[in-house]
């Protein structure tokens, strides 16, 4: 049997609108996408985050990324396992910030439970990653 704790983060709603209108495409491979989905589901469930608004944030941390170090996530999987995994949690990382730009008070106790959720959710890619070796 399988519990899931839902937390209940207060969110900016015009934060949460504003991310759903930078909703930009980032070019992945269908394994990619699944994973993106998974684990953007996973954060949704937990912080009763709203569907669009993380998938966007998800989108907006990848491109961030890609253009931080000027190459598309669909390398990732061609690197070093040490170099993948720590790009991985870069994007992590940048999802996590941008998410925690959208709270409204309590913001400390937002933002911790959001740095649980995001160790979770990385867990969890850890998990498929050791499994499918993405």
């Amino acid at each position: 049997m399988r519990f899931i704790f839902t937390y209940t983060v207060q969110f900016d709603e015009e934060a949460l609108k504003s991310s759903e209108e930078h909703y930009i495409n980032v070019e992945v491979t269908n394994r990619q996408l699944k994973l993106i989905r998974g684990i953007s589901n996973i954060i949704c469930e937990f912080i009763n985050i709203p569907e669009l608004p993380m998938k966007a944030t998800a989108w907006n941390a990848l491109r961030e990324w890609q253009i931080k170090n000027n190459i598309s996530i669909a390398e990732i999987p061609k690197m070093p396992i040490g170099k993948g995994l720590n790009a991985v949690k870069e994007i992590f990382s940048i999802g996590k910030r941008m998410i925690k730009e959208m709270v409204k008070d309590p913001i400390e106790r937002n933002e911790i439970i959001i740095d649980i959720v995001f160790e979770k959710a990385f867990m969890f890619f850890l998990k498929y990653y050791s499994q499918n070796r993405c």
